[in-house]
């Protein structure tokens, strides 16, 4: 049986690789403890529900910045504490681990979620000179390890490369869809997004975009839900396109709130510029949504024939995709269907989590 230290960030209800950690726990018969750097004690306010109840255990050693020396030191004293792996999953953090856990002669599994491009050029200095400590590099698409640039590629060797696709909880969110009540308002119609405002998201688009979806359909509602340094931003667009009565901004909701939102959404759309896999569309094809996506490289992996794809700069090709939608229910309903089927077949957290069981015991086993 191995026992795996999964180091992450941070521990907290929208966390991919905590979710992933957790199914990993509840599927293998090892023993899986997650370090969280800059989580301190949780007690009663711990940032995930019922977290003492998980099939984990978890070490806090509460940095309070990248450079905390005493959280640097917690972490290499528990690298001494009989592990037969280590996981790591950031940027910076993940790079000072992967050095110490070298240090104490660990495998090492690491996982990158960014595509590279869009990582700053900082970012990706910091993360190369480590990488080729990993016996294991996995992407969480193909796009991703295709992001790799020239001077990350000269360290590597193919055998250290893996893809292995993000996966979604496709039973809990069957759950919540199941029990959500639908909207009494027949003559409404709402789009959803769910991501960080940041750049890369590209919202803008979507709001430009719904500027004109309105003048064909009044009634019609978008829903921003998360947040980030450019909500005020986007909020002030929406005033001054005349459209805010039709705009909402949610703010940050639990992962439950999410699922009842696609619930009684229509359509999702998601103009992003660049992404390294995007949970959020395969959540909502997972609930049934059709989704309007921009046309990168990244969706055609991810969503292939199954969503409407539209210039990630060009506001008209997602006016007319999401006016398309919801004009016609039956469109809706047919593309909604297919892309529940795709996740249920591609993307569930079961696949994914035993994909990295096989992982883990290749490099133990090699080592």
């Amino acid at each position: 049986m191995i026992r795996a230290l999964i180091f992450l960030n941070s521990i907290t209800h929208t966390s991919i690789p905590f979710e992933l950690s957790v199914r990993i726990a509840e599927i293998t018969e090892g023993e899986i403890v997650i370090a969280s750097f800059y989580d301190d004690d949780f007690d009663d306010q711990s940032p995930v529900e019922d977290i003492a109840d998980l099939p984990v255990d978890v070490r806090t050693f509460g940095a309070t910045s990248r450079f905390d020396q005493k959280a640097w030191s917690a972490f290499h004293n528990e690298l001494n504490q009989g592990y037969d792996l280590i996981h790591t999953h950031h940027n910076f953090s993940g790079s000072v681990a992967r050095l110490l856990a070298t240090k104490e002669d660990h495998p090492i599994v690491n996982t990158e979620h960014r595509n590279h491009r869009s990582n700053s050029p900082l970012q990706n200095i910091v993360n190369a000179p480590t990488l080729p400590l990993a016996d294991r590099i996995v992407s969480n698409s193909q796009i991703t390890q295709d992001s790799f640039r020239w001077y990350e590629r000269l360290l590597l060797k193919d055998s250290q490369l893996d893809v292995i696709h993000n996966g979604v909880d496709i039973e809990r969110i069957d759950n919540v869809i199941t029990e959500t009540p639908n909207l009494n308002e027949e003559s409404s119609l709402r789009i959803c997004t769910v991501g960080r405002m940041v750049p890369v998201k590209n919202q803008s688009t979507l709001l430009r975009a719904f500027d004109s979806v309105v003048e064909e359909h009044q009634q019609a509602e978008l829903l921003f839900v998360g947040d980030g340094p450019l909500r005020s931003e986007l909020e002030t667009l929406a005033v001054d396109l005349g459209i805010n009565d039709n705009v909402q901004f949610t703010g940050e909701v639990p992962r439950h709130r999410v699922y009842e939102i696609f619930a009684q959404s229509d359509v999702f759309a998601m103009p992003s510029i660049a992404e390294g896999f995007c949970v959020a569309v395969v959540e909502a094809m997972a609930a049934g949504l059709p989704v309007v996506v921009s046309d990168i490289p990244i969706f055609h992996e991810v969503v292939d024939d199954v969503g409407i794809f539209a210039q990630a700069n060009d506001p008209s090709q997602f006016t007319t995709a999401i006016s398309k939608l919801l004009s016609k229910p039956v469109e809706r309903d047919r593309l909604g269907k297919l892309g529940s089927r795709r996740v249920r077949e591609q993307f569930s957290l079961e696949e994914t989590a035993k994909q990295y069981i096989e992982v883990y015991e290749q490099c133990v086993a090699d080592l």
